[in-house]
């Protein structure tokens, strides 16, 4: 093929696609959380746990329903009835990124930045997590069951060494009526730290989380695309 005829054939092929490209749909959605947060400390003298109510938000946008950003962000405080332990407050920040691999299952992958505090001490949590997402849809209901599972490869903690294991999980139910989405979900998370000489630390956070979704879908409109 000649280069003239090379060139007709790319124009050609990018005429082709443009009006693939140009009928790409992006979504937007925001989501305001209210969670049971439970947080669970054993260092071999028994279970230390702190509760209390955190509530969040999240934004996200969407690209043709396959690829989705989000950023997350919550705060609240903890309580605890353990001899010895002090009331916390716990704030965290997150960003997530989920592609859908069949019409079931979703590819996971997020951060998160986590901090405990109390009146005199501060201890942050770094994660990285990467995992699944599969979701059944009933077919007589809008009803969606979601079951999620990773495992947390990066963990950094000031004061402490990395955990041996670091898995999460989750399962829940969705609903959906029209731009509005409800859900209800038991979200865990589990560390098992190395032993230290002192005995080995077993931490573990739980949420039971309810979620309130506003979908909003926009047509990107491209210089090429015609009205």
């Amino acid at each position: 093929m000649t280069r003239r005829g090379r060139v007709q054939a790319g124009l050609g092929l990018l005429l082709a696609l443009a009006p693939r490209v140009s009928s790409a749909q992006v979504g937007v959605s925001g989501t305001a959380t209210a969670s049971l947060f439970v947080h669970q400390v054993d260092v071999g003298y028994g279970v230390e746990e702190s509760t209390g109510l955190v509530f969040g938000a999240e934004g996200a946008v969407a690209w043709r329903s396959r690829l989705v950003l989000a950023l997350r962000a919550g705060g609240g405080s903890l309580s605890t009835q353990a001899m010895g332990a002090e009331n916390r407050k716990v704030g965290e920040i997150g960003v997530r990124a989920s592609i859908a691999a069949a019409r079931w299952l979703a590819l996971l992958g997020g951060a998160t930045s986590r901090v405990y505090s109390t009146a005199i001490a501060r201890q942050r949590w770094t994660t990285v997590d990467l995992g699944a997402e599969a979701r059944l849809d009933f077919a007589t209901i809008p009803v969606r069951a979601v079951l999620r599972g990773g495992v947390l490869p990066v963990v950094s903690v000031h004061g402490l060494p990395g955990p041996d294991v670091a898995l999460c999980g989750a399962a829940g139910l969705e609903y959906r009526g029209g731009p509005v989405t409800g859900a209800a979900f038991y979200e865990l998370e589990r560390y098992d730290f190395p032993d230290a000489g002192a005995g080995r630390r077993l931490e573990q956070v739980s949420r039971l989380s309810f979620r309130v979704t506003v979908q909003r879908s926009a047509r990107r409109v491209t210089s090429g695309e015609r009205r």
